[in-house]
């Protein structure tokens, strides 16, 4: 009898192991996200973009796991302006693009099983490497003031190069495929080192600092191209 309880317990966790985990391994990844810059020192409307990726999925419970990303994102700002002539507000259009790093933790509500859905809460942390402002391929800059401040260009180009935050949403899959969908707000000022033009008789800068944080909405589908083994 002892045996058997032994054996069935032996095949229980065998079958779990087998079932009850969403697949661990390397996955690639592609979708859709847009980044807003909330500021009330550089005037902007963001546009979809698109992300591209890698993510590991680790952990061997059945309620949850671990996952490592790897992605690039980009997406289009409309910066609002006015010319020289200060005759009529317009927009340019700005290219916004990072590399990011996120860890996150994945619990399953619907547990994961062979051949069947599973869906769950997902939370976690970021950090990402930003490409400073630029304009967009083709976008005229001649003679642009960006509001509020009347800056230029060259201005703009002193943004930020990290960003880091946290990241709240949900993931799901069947079998090989995956897909999160996830709200990430950065905590970053994207806009600390831009410098307005006013400085005194020794050349320091008089201020202000501005201020520009972000908030990104993302859906990515993957696909596990390697599996990790057991």
């Amino acid at each position: 009898m002892k045996n058997q309880t032994l054996l069935f317990i032996s095949a229980l966790l065998f079958n779990l192991s087998m079932y009850s985990q969403a697949p661990r391994g390397l996955y690639a990844s592609a979708g859709f996200s847009q980044t807003n810059l909330k500021s009330s020192d550089l005037l902007s409307e963001s546009k979809p973009g698109f992300q591209i990726g890698l993510n590991g999925l680790m952990g061997y419970h059945e309620n949850y796991n671990f996952q490592l990303e790897f992605a690039y994102r980009q997406n289009t700002l409309d910066v609002k302006y006015v010319e020289d002539t200060f005759e009529e507000a317009k927009k340019s259009k700005y290219k916004y693009s990072d590399l990011n790093f996120g860890f996150y933790v994945n619990y399953y509500i619907l547990k994961p099983e062979e051949d069947e859905f599973f869906l769950g809460p997902q939370v976690g942390m970021f950090l990402a490497v930003v490409d400073p402002l630029a304009p967009s391929k083709g976008a005229d800059v001649n003679d642009q003031l960006y509001l509020p401040h009347l800056l230029n260009e060259s201005d703009l180009t002193n943004s930020a190069k990290f960003n880091y935050g946290f990241g709240v949403g949900l993931t799901g899959g069947y079998n090989n495929f995956r897909f999160d969908l996830r709200y990430s707000l950065g905590m970053a000022n994207l806009l600390q080192d831009v410098q307005i033009n006013s400085y005194d008789e020794s050349h320091n800068y008089t201020g202000p600092t501005l201020e520009g944080k972000t908030n990104t909405i993302s859906f990515g589908i993957s696909y596990n191209i390697f599996h990790f083994k057991k």
